[in-house]
């Protein structure tokens, strides 16, 4: 499951068996990205305290938006795990409709998107591998696509989130939920 020892959720006690019912799916198991944590409850709470924020609140940037984002980021990335479970949350997202754009990001191409979407992805995978070249221009381009300065931090917190996400699944080893468990969310 990880690299690390980790501890089940039939032995989680105090504050770990606190975050762990916070972060757990509606059948009680927790994902493996927030298992990992378990050494260590308060980070485990920081975490999905980033999660939410950058992924769940309310923003003019969409949920759907948001999880474009992080399946690209994580593509990029190389990490499998945050593809799966996010191109699921994706296509959740987008109702069935739209499959060629969650198809093509798990394929780390931009594909079926409208200009905003577009100028949104293409952004974060620059900040993504190249954040150092990163120049003001990029900016004026989200807004050119219609994003107000909001969204534009709201796109940049997501693409943070991701690869922080990322590096603790790839750094960690987070192995991939079994298929049935693989695609729900914590309720936090």
């Amino acid at each position: 499951m990880a690299y690390i020892r980790t501890i089940d959720e039939s032995a989680a006690e105090g504050e770990l068996a606190k975050q762990y019912k916070r972060g757990a799916n509606p059948d009680g198991s927790v994902d493996n990205v927030l298992k990992v944590h378990s050494l260590n409850p308060a980070s485990l709470g920081a975490h999905m305290d980033l999660y939410v924020q950058a992924v769940h609140m309310p923003s003019a940037v969409t949920r759907a938006e948001r999880e474009m984002v992080g399946v690209l980021v994580s593509w990029l990335n190389g990490c499998g795990y945050c593809v799966a479970h996010h191109a699921r949350g994706l296509r959740r997202e987008l109702g069935g409709a739209r499959g060629e754009v969650v198809d093509g990001l798990e394929r780390g191409e931009i594909v079926g998107v409208n200009e905003r979407e577009g100028a949104m992805l293409r952004y974060a995978g620059k900040l993504t591998v190249r954040a150092s070249e990163i120049v003001e221009g990029d900016v004026v381009a989200l807004r050119e696509a219609g994003l107000d300065d909001r969204e534009i931090l709201d796109v940049v917190q997501v693409v943070g989130y991701f690869c922080y996400a990322n590096r603790v699944v790839l750094g960690l080893g987070a192995a991939l939920e079994t298929e049935e468990k693989l695609g729900h969310h914590p309720s936090v």
